[in-house]
């Protein structure tokens, strides 16, 4: 009858789906690797269409920020690199006023723009051999010059034991630069640390971000008045569209205070930033930016 029809559907139902699951378990590595590719492979392609509109919003903060890079730099997920034109240079020699550059970023499908950009803006381009299967066929076809040398590093500060080889041997850094990343992390916390722990005494961190919104007792916004923005109704949206947003764009979180946790860490012995609150249309709206500065104690 349509009964023990409908019982034995759904047996058969729990059967597939507990036969899924170990499958997925046995294979839990190999899986998580290949919706990672993906994941990056349509973020690659998101940023190709949509990149220049983000750029542009970004361009007139960056432009004073990178003005401070100096000294050894990490940046932290540069992706296509469109902004190291503006690493300052130096005045007698007129190269990049860096002594090395390592721009980690986890995506392979940037990897090739990134090094495309690195050396039109005057760096001598090298991949880290331990993290991406490509450096040697590159490095042996682009060997190192006199001009400050900037090496490509697949991996994040997610885990103390996953940083790459080349991230700690190469620490502490002078600058370590952050632009739309924190955003996109698997630990916030973990690699606000990794960050701290990666600066010289005295080193600067330097941060592009969007956040979760404040309320309009925050004392760090500027051109905005109170009212300007429906604040509860826009962390609602922060908040409901974060699993759809982190899933489409490359694991990106609308709803992260990152600047209140940065000023909730000890060992800074000054952090200044902006918060810019947009409303010049929804995307704006749900994405309101910090920039600035924390100095690491000496």
């Amino acid at each position: 009858d349509a009964l023990s029809w409908k019982r034995i559907a759904f047996g058969l139902l729990v059967v597939a789906l507990g036969w899924s699951f170990a499958m997925y378990q046995r294979n839990k590595q190999a899986v998580d690797s290949y919706l990672r590719t993906k994941r990056f492979y349509f973020f690659n392609a998101f940023w190709v269409s949509k990149g220049a509109m983000i750029t542009m919003r970004l361009k007139p903060l960056r432009g004073t920020l990178w003005q401070q890079i100096d000294g050894t730099v990490l940046e932290i997920g540069p992706g296509f690199g469109e902004y190291l034109s503006l690493v300052p240079t130096n005045d007698k020699t007129g190269l990049r006023n860096v002594s090395r550059y390592l721009a980690m970023e986890p995506n392979m499908f940037m990897h090739s723009r990134l090094a495309e950009n690195a050396e039109n803006a005057g760096f001598s381009v090298q991949y880290d051999k331990h993290t991406c299967p490509e450096a040697k066929t590159f490095n042996d076809q682009h060997r190192r010059s006199e001009l400050p040398t900037l090496t490509i590093v697949n991996g994040t500060l997610d885990g103390h034991k996953d940083i790459p080889k080349a991230i700690i041997e190469n620490g502490p850094y002078d600058c370590i630069v952050s632009s739309m990343v924190l955003c996109s992390v698997i630990n916030l916390d973990s690699n606000l640390k990794a960050i701290y722990s990666l600066l010289k005494p005295g080193g600067k961190f330097i941060f592009i971000e969007h956040v979760q919104h404040t309320d309009d007792t925050d004392n760090t916004l500027v051109d905005c008045k109170p009212g300007d923005i429906n604040l509860n109704r826009w962390r609602t949206i922060q908040t409901a569209m974060t699993p759809m947003w982190s899933l489409a764009f490359g694991y990106c979180r609308l709803d992260r205070p990152t600047g209140k946790l940065l000023e909730a860490m000890p060992g800074w012995s000054k952090i200044e930033y902006k918060t810019l609150r947009q409303t010049v249309n929804p995307m704006a709206k749900m994405t309101p930016l910090i920039y600035g500065v924390a100095i690491k104690n000496d």
